[in-house]
């Protein structure tokens, strides 16, 4: 079995797997109908993989991208074991979800816990991967409490509170590469908002679980989920409320993302279209926040963005990602990603000096995030390969995020 130290490229881990499964570079090529070329380009170290060929290996070679990534990033300093700590916690109570309320500790008020819902909801959003996690497990737990004791509109409230904060503790266990408890968590997200008898809600829980079969290389499962979810909510709310308007063009936007990674560039281009649609009825143009989700003309650029990188469109996403100016207004969560994005083009195309831009600027804004994001670490280490007289900065970058350089 492959180490799992950091200095292992990801290209390296794919090799590894590969001569593991018995395959040549061509079998490899052969059986997962990715590119020979490709193929010896991202194990050299010389192309970064798109999302689509990292799970398009995986599943050819039968492993996890967490394991080809190299996930969950310990790395050796006290923050990164801050960051992770709360992990055990946060497996213990998705295991106790549905044992008896008399098991658990005597909940606070359920106002007393939706202040603290708030103030995790604002740190997901900045990206605060540390100061989420020390606070979910106790959410968590009370709000499970809360949920199997209380009747009626109380009751749904704090189901809607409980979906909210399994959405966040899939999040943070997602980012930070724990692949089998973000599924355990997409479940109970499940459960609770169908208790919470909110289609937004629910909506937010489909969302979520899409990113599953988009994880796992099943676009087309995740397709329909997400045209199925779309349905119902329009036809329970319709668009009569910013929220709902906010949830609708974000299933699109997902929508999006999973057409991009099955390389289906008709598909892609109709729902980006579908969403700037939604967008346009937004009064003020600016984006908004609703449900966690993130909505807006801006947002919906991101994404198109993000898409020609997974189409293959290198040029393209440069070409839009040099001229996009992104709110500060906007989510960190959102700007930090997108960073990442615009660096992968830059790279693609050959512009280091950008490619190196926007990588400080994801550590600028959302300094865990692109810390913990395989696409940045990898971003990192090709720049410090290709460009071996990179300099100071790139060798910064490289040691804040736990990697050796030459």
């Amino acid at each position: 079995m492959p180490s799992n130290h950091v200095e292992e490229s990801v290209g390296a881990r794919i090799a590894s797997y590969r001569k593991l499964a018995g395959y040549t570079q061509r079998e490899l090529a052969e059986h997962s109908h990715l590119s020979l070329g490709n193929i010896r380009k991202v194990e050299r170290g010389e192309r970064l993989p798109t999302h689509g060929f990292l799970t398009t290996a995986a599943r050819t070679l039968a492993v996890s991208v967490e394991e080809l990534t190299g996930q969950p990033y310990r790395g050796q300093q006290r923050s990164d074991e801050r960051a992770h700590a709360p992990i055990a916690a946060i497996r213990t109570v998705v295991r106790a979800f549905d044992l008896p309320p008399e098991w658990r500790p005597t909940p606070r008020p359920l106002g007393e816990i939706a202040n603290d819902v708030e103030e995790a909801t604002r740190h997901r959003a900045a990206a605060r991967y540390t100061r989420l996690g020390q606070a979910l497990p106790e959410l968590l737990e009370e709000l499970t409490a809360v949920v199997h004791t209380l009747d009626g509109d109380r009751k749904r409230r704090a189901a809607q509170m409980l979906a909210s904060s399994y959405y966040m503790a899939h999040c943070l266990a997602y980012r930070l590469g724990y692949a089998d408890l973000a599924g355990q968590l997409d479940d109970r997200q499940r459960w609770a908002a169908d208790l919470s008898g909110d289609p937004l809600t629910v909506a937010l829980a489909q969302w979520s679980r899409a990113g599953g079969f988009q994880a796992a290389h099943e676009y087309d499962a995740g397709l329909r989920l997400l045209a199925r979810a779309r349905a119902q909510l329009a036809e329970e709310t319709g668009t009569s409320s910013p929220a709902a308007v906010t949830l609708l063009g974000s299933l699109r936007l997902r929508e999006a993302t999973l057409a991009s990674r099955a390389r289906d560039d008709q598909a892609t281009e109709h729902h980006l279209s579908e969403a700037a649609r939604l967008a346009e009825q937004i009064p003020d143009k600016n984006d908004r926040v609703h449900y966690h989700l993130t909505f807006g003309p801006v947002n919906v650029a991101v994404h198109g963005i993000a898409a020609q990188v997974e189409l293959k469109n290198p040029e393209e996403a440069a070409k839009r990602a040099s001229v996009l100016r992104l709110p500060s207004s906007l989510p960190r969560t959102r700007r930090g990603h997108h960073h990442i994005d615009a660096a992968r083009a830059f790279l693609a195309v050959g512009d280091r000096d950008k490619a190196l831009t926007a990588l400080q600027d994801a550590r600028q804004v959302a300094p865990q995030q692109t810390r913990y994001h395989p696409m940045a670490r990898e971003a990192v280490r090709l720049l410090a390969e290709r460009y071996r007289h990179a300099g100071q900065e790139v060798r910064t970058l490289a040691t804040w995020m736990g990697q050796a350089v030459a």
